[in-house]
């Protein structure tokens, strides 16, 4: 069983010889070493150093240390062979019950990096939310983190529904499923996707993985409002969901009537309503609602995973040239790799749902 009890001269010797990170989190070493956090938080004012033991031993430390006006910088780091065993929302739940013992204090904030999705997660379940984002030096090299604050009414209430922290459910997920678009207009109507090949198959494997893991499933559709639109009118064959969309559940439908998702809908405030964080996208077409959505939900803060082989789209003629519909497919996935998503395929997906 875990416990915390205050940090002695020896423990920071023991931490500081432990063993490197393993590769996927090598970027955290500094933390544990000289001139790393204890360091750093040593003897600060207003600071807690907490050592978390496991049967004797030390599995982690965490920081708290406050600013004077109610408010206090959370920071957690485990042993290197103690990653992935699930002690990081067990450490970070008591420490912040250390820190709202003060009542004093109103409010716990951190810093997490934006590629770390699997701690982004975890702290949206213990009720942090984003506020905002920054770029740190962290040895020599610029990272870019989110901020998270979490507030003690809101902590409150979840330490008093102590089950929904551990039950799977829409309320406490941090990842959405985006189902873009899927209606008979790009199987039936004027604009036949062809490329990837087995778009749609991956798409419904998606959405079945997602029930099965409780991970919400939102469906958008797409409306034409021009009075003459050939394509998308309310009502017709084109614009219905594809059967095979419609037969399987879903948590919210979402109607647009522009290529983003966001605009002019209530998808984010569903989203920040059930406290989700991070976006997967699936649907039609690639280069057009796709990429806008994945841009927007990025500018929003949120993180995105764009799925190469359940989304796709057709080739296309205009005023300024021919492209074919793998070109235009990798292109817009190449693009998105370069800031905007994590670009993964199904299986993938399907692999690790939700960064469990």
């Amino acid at each position: 069983m875990i416990s915390l009890r205050t940090v002695n001269e020896q423990d920071i010797s023991t931490i500081k010889s432990w063993p490197p990170y393993p590769a996927e989190f090598s970027g955290l070493d500094y933390a544990l070493r000289d001139s790393g956090w204890l360091d750093e938080y040593a003897g600060k004012a207003g600071t807690d150093i907490l050592i978390a033991e496991d049967a004797g031993t030390i599995a982690g430390f965490s920081i708290l240390s406050r600013d004077g006006d109610g408010c206090a910088e959370f920071r957690i780091a485990l042993h290197p062979e103690r990653v992935g065993h699930g002690l990081g929302k067990t450490i970070a739940l008591l420490t912040l019950r250390h820190g709202f013992l003060d009542p004093a204090l109103h409010s716990i904030h951190l810093i997490v990096r934006k590629t770390n999705l699997r701690a982004q997660k975890l702290y949206a379940s213990l009720r942090f939310q984003r506020t905002g984002e920054c770029t740190e030096d962290i040895q020599g090299k610029p990272v870019e983190f989110f901020q998270m604050t979490v507030h003690r009414d809101l902590f409150e209430q979840m330490e008093a529904d102590p089950v929904a922290q551990d039950t799977p459910g829409l309320k406490h997920t941090a990842e959405a499923v985006l189902v873009i678009d899927v209606q008979n207009e790009y199987f039936t109507g004027d604009l036949p996707v062809t490329h990837p090949h087995g778009s749609i198959e991956n798409i419904l494997a998606i959405m079945d993985a997602a029930l099965d893991h409780h991970i919400p499933v939102v469906v958008i559709r797409h409306t034409g409002t021009a009075p003459d639109a050939k394509t998308f009118r309310k009502g017709t064959y084109g614009w219905e969901l594809l059967d095979e969309i419609k037969s399987r559940p879903c948590d919210v439908l979402i109607e647009k009537t522009l290529p983003g998702s966001f605009t002019g809908t209530s998808l984010d405030a569903w989203l920040r309503e059930h406290g989700i964080i991070t976006v997967t996208i699936v649907g039609y077409m690639t280069q057009m609602c796709c990429d806008t959505t994945a841009r927007q939900a990025f500018h929003r803060g949120y993180g995105v995973r764009f799925i190469s082989d359940a989304t796709g789209t057709l080739a296309v003629t205009n005023t300024a040239g021919t492209v074919t519909a793998e070109e235009l497919h990798r292109a817009i996935c190449v693009t998105q790799a370069m800031r905007f998503s994590t670009v993964m395929t199904t299986r993938d997906w399907i692999a690790d749902p939700g960064h469990s």
